[in-house]
């Protein structure tokens, strides 16, 4: 669902607790009093109705009547009308005419009856209210008794929807109202569970519930892409009430974390808003994706306790000491933000679980004032290192180093010969840029867990500085690609996990490859060929060339050479090339590309010579023609040296608008502009 019908929902949702909260003069009037007669002609098609039928009101059926009157209210918000019907003493329908019939209440949808209720199952305002939702909400809130039936809508969920799963110790309770009223609200945003098994919710994980207490999870399916992913589950900690419901809902409607640019004192998220404090975790470009990582591991211990927010030091001044790592914002105003040094994650979490452990560490800093001091003067080299502090806050965490080979000087040539292909991370023990990106390529390993030809490995270079400096290795982190009989390839992108594990699949490939055929050009161009390559969303390059272009191939090729591990290009010069070159309305030689995704090939004249100017114009085709500015492609489109066109939008842009700005973007000769948006949700 888009985030503006999503919000939409929210304020929706609070505004009808609002409204049922508020009480209103002559309630009893919404009761109507009607003949079955004037009822069955008063019925509308889609309208809900609840009905008593009675003949005259005996003592024992005054309270319900009194209940009855009572619900009238709160039912008239989800638009069900409720109607005591008059039946006269000779009656003797179907609904007026039988004494078990007289203690039974009717639910209708239009003429159609829908439930029929025991009147002692509907002893006051919240039964009535809860039962009548469940039983119009039948198709819309799924009861559950079995933990497969759990994990069955749990599979069918996943990478689509989230769920809520809610236990109620009995039906008609004021938190099986809650429950409904939510469902009723939220139904379209998210796929709601019941049941009232205790022995299910101790199968989900909650041992220590009380199976008197009602309980709410949020089960995070839309995130497990992989059905063998199970859905994380955030519980509630609060009493099941409609605005507690709400609260929760919006806060796990919320980003996991919040990338900030801007002083903390002007920082508003949505968990300041609803009373909960804000954890700043303070970074710099270099450290990136290391704190990014804590940020979210952080959150997920956190989540509906507390927000977290990624802070780069990089991008706004802040006048605290260099040292410090961790923020705290509180809700209340006039409070400080408090700016703290801590070891490791479980401090960060023990920071928003413990709110004596502020003052605590305050207290600490203050009685030791002097001696930080004297160690900032001895020690400035480590404490002025924010990547070496980004690093200390996430040592806890062991890495899984399973599928890296360690190296050293006696196995290092040997390791070389033993797989096709070997990527080595060159790194030193005691540098923390180094150990930020070994996190990172432990992730990649287990990206390419399985894939075949493909050995990464490692050799600390403080350990054996004569293999380092044998393999030209003169800064940390390195890593470079050996390939037998060839040069290695030396990485020089950036160290997030998505860019390396993509230059070690392409550089599987030659660059370029050289096609036989005109059916091998083909399924290259369509991303089947080569094998390797077919389960990997990635652009096409194929270069046409006749034989009279040998100088346009040479440059191609030594710009392949130049491009290795960053994209994929083809080459195609055999005798029946110009058959292919007319194919797609070009002339050799040519630029054939095929964009991931696309279905459709350009044809582009290769006009330049130089390899750099083959090299340089790659570049620049592969660039989206209207992207979505993040701080990873935003230096690329930098070099362009083009002034910026930028749609600004709360959130993704609709299909019109990139229409629109595409058509624009196309429109001008050459590209005037660098046409793009930016979103400033994630901002």
């Amino acid at each position: 669902m888009p985030a503006q019908k999503a919000r939409w929902f929210f304020s929706f949702s609070l505004l009808l607790f609002c409204a049922s909260s508020i009480p209103t003069r002559g309630s009893a009037r919404l009761l109507q009093e009607l003949s079955p007669q004037e009822y069955f002609s008063s019925l509308q098609a889609g309208r809900a109705s609840l009905a008593y039928f009675s003949h005259s009101v005996s003592p024992g059926a005054q309270p319900f009547l009194e209940q009855i009157e009572n619900s009238a209210e709160a039912l008239q918000d989800y638009g069900i009308s409720v109607v005591k019907v008059n039946c006269p003493k000779e009656d003797v329908s179907r609904y007026c005419g039988k004494e078990n019939a007289l203690r039974k209440a009717y639910l209708f949808r239009g003429n159609m009856l829908i439930r029929e209720f025991p009147t002692d199952a509907l002893f006051d305002v919240n039964s009535i209210v809860a039962n009548v939702l469940f039983a119009l909400l039948f198709n819309e809130v799924k009861y559950v008794e079995t933990l497969a039936d759990l994990e069955n809508i749990e599979n069918a969920l996943k990478g689509r929807s989230n769920m809520v799963f809610a236990y109620v110790p009995a039906t008609g309770t004021a938190e099986h109202r809650a429950v409904m009223e939510a469902a009723f609200v939220y139904g379209t945003v998210h796929q709601f569970v019941l049941t009232t098994e205790a022995t299910l919710l101790k199968d989900t994980g909650n041992d220590e519930s009380d199976a008197s207490s009602a309980r709410l999870l949020f089960c995070h399916c839309q995130r497990a892409t992989d059905l063998a992913q199970p859905c994380r589950r955030t519980a509630m900690g609060q009493t099941l009430t409609m605005l507690n419901i709400h609260r929760h809902l919006k806060l796990m409607g919320a980003p996991l974390v919040t990338e900030v640019a801007e002083d903390p004192e002007k920082v508003s998220t949505v968990h300041l808003q609803l009373g909960l404090p804000l954890v700043f975790i303070l970074s710099q470009k270099e450290t990136y994706e290391a704190d990014r990582r804590t940020a979210e591991f952080v959150a997920w211990q956190l989540l509906g306790k507390a927000g977290v927010a990624l802070l780069s030091r990089d991008l706004v001044d802040l006048n605290i000491l260099l040292r410090s790592n961790v923020a705290l914002k509180t809700p209340d105003e006039g409070v400080p933000i408090k700016y703290l040094v801590l070891e490791d994650t479980d401090e960060v979490i023990t920071l928003v679980e413990d709110k004596n452990k502020v003052k605590q560490i305050q207290e600490d800093e203050e009685e030791n004032e002097e001696d930080e001091d004297e160690k900032e003067n001895n020690n400035q080299d480590i404490q002025d290192d924010q990547v070496v502090e980004a690093v200390s806050r996430d040592k806890k965490r062991e890495l899984r180093l399973q599928q890296i080979l360690v190296l050293t000087e006696e196995t290092f040539h040997s390791a070389l010969s033993e797989t096709a292909r070997t990527v080595v991370l060159f790194y030193a023990s005691w540098e923390a840029v180094s150990l930020a990106v070994l996190r990172s390529y432990t992730e990649v390993a287990d990206h390419l867990k399985g894939t075949q030809g493909v050995s990464l490995s490692q050799i600390n270079c403080w350990d054996w500085p004569g293999v380092c400096t044998t393999e030209n290795v003169t800064q940390f982190p390195t890593i470079k690609i050996y390939e037998k009989g060839e040069q290695p390839v030396m990485y020089d992108g950036m160290w997030g996990t998505e860019e390396l594990t993509s230059f070690i699949m392409l550089s599987r490939v030659s660059c370029p490859l050289k096609l036989a055929t005109i059916d091998e050009a083909e399924r290259y161009l369509r991303g089947e060929f080569p094998s390797e390559l077919s389960s990997y969303h990635h652009t096409s390059l194929l270069g046409v060339f006749s034989t009279a272009t040998s100088e346009a191939r040479e440059a191609f090729e030594e710009a392949g050479n130049i491009l290795t591990g960053h994209v994929t290009m083809g080459m195609y010069f055999e005798d029946d090339a110009l058959a292919l070159s007319h194919k797609y309305a070009v002339s050799p030689p040519a630029l054939l590309l095929a964009r991931s995704g696309g279905g459709s090939v350009e044809g582009i004249p290769l006009s330049k010579q130089s390899a750099q100017d083959v090299v340089q114009m790659i570049r620049y085709e592969l660039l989206d023609i209207f992207p979505e500015i993040t701080v990873q492609n935003l230096p690329r489109y930098l070099q362009l040296r083009k002034p910026f066109l930028i749609l600004f939008s709360d959130g993704a842009i609709s299909q019109m608008e990139s229409k629109e700005m595409l058509k624009l973007a196309k429109g001008r000769p050459q590209r005037e502009f660098v046409a793009c948006w930016l979103n400033l949700y994630l901002v």
